[in-house]
């Protein structure tokens, strides 16, 4: 006997069991390609909600800035430069990990300066608020010094 004849002969239904087992293996591939595809996207949603929050979070720390600066401004309508301020955030720690403390603490920060001209009595305040690394700046345009009026705060894109 030839040795190719050896290999010729097959169990019976062998080439039905050897075809049912790669189609298994397709198929739990492809189900473990869905599955991290869709851990993947759950991950990025995640960070992206996060970042929203965060950047929310900076939004109004900028706001604290041009508050803080205008009412320094309203008190002593001389002032001009920079201010700086921190505020301390207070995190729900059950909607986080839960590590036994019932808030979270993180810190915000802002810096806003005014510059104004004296002889016409009008200016600006730009602040930049920061949290968690994420920055916003806004700015209002100052109409009058003596008394302070101001136009709404817009946020600056860079």
């Amino acid at each position: 006997m030839a040795i190719s004849s050896i290999f010729k002969k097959s169990r019976p239904g062998a080439d039905r069991r050897a075809m049912s087992i790669l189609v298994a293996l397709i198929i739990v591939s492809i189900l473990l390609m869905l599955a991290s595809a869709g851990l993947k996207i759950s991950s990025d949603e995640s960070e992206v909600t996060s970042y929203d929050l965060y950047g929310m979070q900076a939004f109004c720390a900028a706001e604290s800035g041009i508050m803080h600066a205008s009412t320094k401004l309203a008190g002593d309508s001389s002032f001009r430069g920079k201010i700086t301020g921190t505020i301390e955030v207070s995190l729900d720690a059950a909607a986080g990990d839960g590590e036994g403390s019932e808030y979270d603490r993180e810190m915000s920060f802002y810096e806003a300066e005014v510059s104004a001209a004296e002889e016409s009595g009008t200016g600006a305040i730009q602040s930049t608020g920061s949290f968690m690394g994420v920055k916003r700046k806004l700015r209002a345009e100052i109409e009058t010094i003596s008394p302070l009026r101001m136009k709404k705060a817009k946020e600056l894109f860079d």
